[in-house]
């Protein structure tokens, strides 16, 4: 499903490459985890399967798609086939949590009657059916996380890619949401976890790539995240 082939990525403003001659493939269903210390090359390298980042050589594929290489005015396309989650929500804080899941639904072409039967299904889904007329100040830090994990799948994405989507939050929501994103791997959609936390990748059990100083050290198919 993604494809990673000899890719290397230099900011014009650093000496060093943020990512060199990485390969990498990933098989539509699993759930990978990026791990390493901070500036080795786990963000660039998810950055660079929305179009947010080029490589300055090599090729980044999703199924067919060549990401690297794809026009300016297709890009909203693409990443309606990906979901994004963060660290900091991204949340609109004038709009209810209903709002901010319906608007960006309008924005991908979803009718109203479309946004009125999935709402409810993605709040179900996420477990906060009874917060949908909050707004985001009314919401713990680990709501305002699902929140931002249900506006991810409102258009049913194939990949959800979630960037320390964790990092703001205290040990119990922590399990919550990553049993959520284990949740939303069982029913088929693939999983990018980029994670400083060591504790969350050993208990998942699942395939883990080891990222430092831009390169591929390690890749687990059952793995463990050695500080």
């Amino acid at each position: 499903m993604i494809r990673f082939v000899n890719v290397s990525k230099r900011y014009s403003n650093e000496d060093n490459f943020a990512l060199k001659n990485v390969n990498l493939t990933i098989q539509s269903g699993e759930f990978v985890s990026f791990v390493g210390q901070s500036g080795a090359g786990k963000s660039s390298l998810l950055k660079m399967l929305i179009g947010e980042e080029k490589p300055v050589s090599g090729e980044v594929w999703i199924e067919d798609i060549r990401v690297d290489q794809i026009k300016p005015e297709f890009l909203p396309y693409l990443r309606r086939r990906i979901g994004v989650v963060f660290q900091d929500f991204k949340l609109l804080p004038t709009r209810t949590v209903y709002e901010n899941i319906s608007l960006a639904m309008e924005v991908a072409g979803a009718t109203k009657a479309e946004i009125k039967r999935d709402v409810p299904k993605l709040l179900n889904l996420v477990g906060i059916p009874e917060k949908s007329s909050n707004y985001p100040k009314e919401l713990s830090g680990g709501e305002k996380q699902r929140v931002s994990i249900a506006r991810a799948l409102s258009h049913n994405p194939i990949l959800l890619i979630a960037d320390e989507p964790t990092g703001n939050l205290d040990k119990t929501n922590t399990y919550d949401i990553i049993n959520l994103l284990l949740k939303i791997n069982n029913s088929g959609t693939t999983v990018l976890l980029a994670t400083h936390d060591q504790e969350v990748v050993n208990k998942l059990q699942k395939r883990v790539v080891t990222i430092g100083s831009g390169e591929i050290v390690l890749d687990q198919e059952i793995g463990k995240y050695y500080i």
